[in-house]
């Protein structure tokens, strides 16, 4: 073909490549999109965990309300979690189910350990960038 004979189809030409411009513009739109999604759902979910785990360890009354939304937090964590702040979380669950005979003399530096490597995976989850250390997380740890 030469281009005098293309020249009748260029309208056609171009309204196709403009219509599949718009739709590469709308699936890359979509997934970015999802992705911030996602990233709010994960942050909301990352609040709770560390807020119930806190009313967890400070509070004893109101225990079993206080451990069901532990308990939905987790499933929360579940369903929207980062593989890396899942396998942190089991770390920190696996050693409470070992020292739950003994929780009154737990290690309370290993928990702000396991807390803070937890709070270091979530924040590299929702932010594109954190030089924080585990250190430095941990001296922020709000627990004794």
């Amino acid at each position: 073909m030469t281009v005098a004979e293309l020249i009748p189809w260029m309208p056609l030409i171009v309204a196709c490549l403009t219509a599949l411009a718009a739709f590469a513009g709308y699936a890359w739109n979509k997934k970015i999109d999802r992705k911030h999604a996602l990233i709010e759902a994960r942050r909301t979910a990352y609040r709770n965990y560390l807020s119930a785990f806190m009313a967890m360890s400070d509070s004893p009354e109101r225990v079993e309300e206080i451990r069901r939304s532990f308990y939905q937090s987790e499933v929360e964590l579940l369903v929207v979690g980062s593989d890396a702040v899942i396998k942190k979380v089991g770390k920190l669950s696996s050693f409470y189910a070992a020292t739950n005979s003994d929780r009154w003399n737990r290690d309370a530096s290993e928990v702000r350990r396991l807390v803070a490597e937890i709070c270091k995976a979530m924040r590299a989850d929702c932010f594109e960038a954190s030089r924080l250390s585990t250190d430095e997380i941990q001296a922020l740890v709000p627990i004794a």
